[in-house]
């Protein structure tokens, strides 16, 4: 999971950083992020001060000058604040940074609430440990229940909301002629092509297949997923696999991004269905590929204008609305006049 800290300082961001990235057996392992990436905020209360009753401002990095704001009405993510809190702001989720029981149990509560997140990337999982082994329909049953349908053909997915990961990675595949493809209306529908990008892009397992460091990689499609969610990096591969396909290390030559680094990124935009080793496959979908860049590209500047920064990646919202998709990121650059004597004015937002 990708924990964002928000107006923390040296040398409690990096406790934060510590704990938070520790592994205990059964819960998920979080690592910090990009705030605008993460998939729950953790926010110096210190840092923070009171615009009216839903918006705050947050100096981020905390003794810079740097401001963000953010609309407590807009928020699409779990998030908790440091205490002391500002004077006059209340919030119910608060903690202790400098607790490490206070921070542990925090973030076992956001667990909580990104269930239906951890679910989706438990069922990616499984896709790909079972990559290649089935085509049409699946059922996913455990004890008798079903907690997803998965038509491969449709490459559509459908989730129990309630399922839990653990059942999912003990879940039966069950797979006959006949089997219906129908998702009942009580579950989640979800392009599978997110699914697989939703679990892709946070794991720490390296599930590049062999072949695309072996075999020169075209771009087969640009994925798709909402603009927000691609980095630069995956924007760099794309653009240079369209213009030169090439194989793995002459991409991580020309692009300078480290080994590991660019297979991670290959890997999430291989599940997600937008990378190939076939050239003629390549070939045929170039004109829509072109269409697809310039059309992401558009995109891309839309929201760099509109908020002079990089927009958020994730689009789960607790509890119920978690698979809300916001139209952009809650937090922005702040336009609120500085002080004189105060910091420098806002600039831009870096990770």
């Amino acid at each position: 999971m990708r924990l964002g800290l928000l107006g923390f300082a040296d040398p409690a961001g990096l406790r934060l950083q510590a704990w938070a990235a520790q592994v205990h057996e059964g819960w998920p392992q979080w690592r910090s992020c990009d705030p605008h990436l993460a998939d729950a905020w953790m926010i110096n209360g210190a840092s923070v001060d009171v615009l009216g009753r839903d918006e705050v401002v947050i100096r981020h990095p905390f003794g810079s000058g740097e401001r963000l704001t953010l609309n407590r009405a807009e928020v699409d993510r779990p998030l908790a604040f440091a205490t002391p809190l500002p004077e006059g702001f209340a919030s119910a989720e608060f903690f202790e940074a400098d607790d490490e029981l206070s921070v542990r149990q925090r973030l076992q509560r956001f667990e909580a609430w990104l269930r239906p997140l951890r679910s989706q990337f438990a069922l990616g999982a499984e896709v790909v440990k079972r990559n290649g082994l089935y085509k049409g329909v699946v059922h996913i049953v455990h004890e008798g229940k079903l907690l997803a349908v998965i038509d491969f053909e449709r490459w559509q997915a459908g989730l129990l909301i309630p399922a839990r990961p653990v059942d999912l990675a003990m879940a039966e595949w069950v797979q006959h002629p006949g089997l219906s493809r129908e998702i009942p209306s009580s579950f989640i529908r979800l392009p599978l092509h997110r699914v697989m990008w939703t679990y892709a892009v946070r794991t720490r397992l390296d599930v590049l297949p062999e072949r695309y460091r072996e075999k020169t990689v075209y771009l087969r499609r640009v994925p798709h997923v909402p603009a927000r969610w691609f980095d630069e990096v995956h924007l760099l591969l794309m653009r240079e696999l369209l213009v030169t396909p090439t194989g793995f290390d002459r991409l991580r030559e020309r692009t300078g991004v480290e080994a590991s680094e660019l297979a991670h990124h290959l890997a999430v935009l291989y599940h997600a269905g937008g990378l190939t080793t076939d050239a003629d496959s390549a070939r045929r979908a170039e004109p829509a590929a072109r269409r697809a860049m310039t059309a992401l590209q558009f995109d891309q500047g839309d929201h760099e204008s509109d908020l002079r920064s990089r927009v958020g990646l994730t689009e789960q919202m607790p509890p119920s609305s978690i698979l809300r998709e916001a139209p952009h990121s809650p937090l922005r650059v702040s336009t609120a006049s500085v002080a004189p004597g105060d910091e420098s004015p806002p600039s831009p937002v870096r990770s």
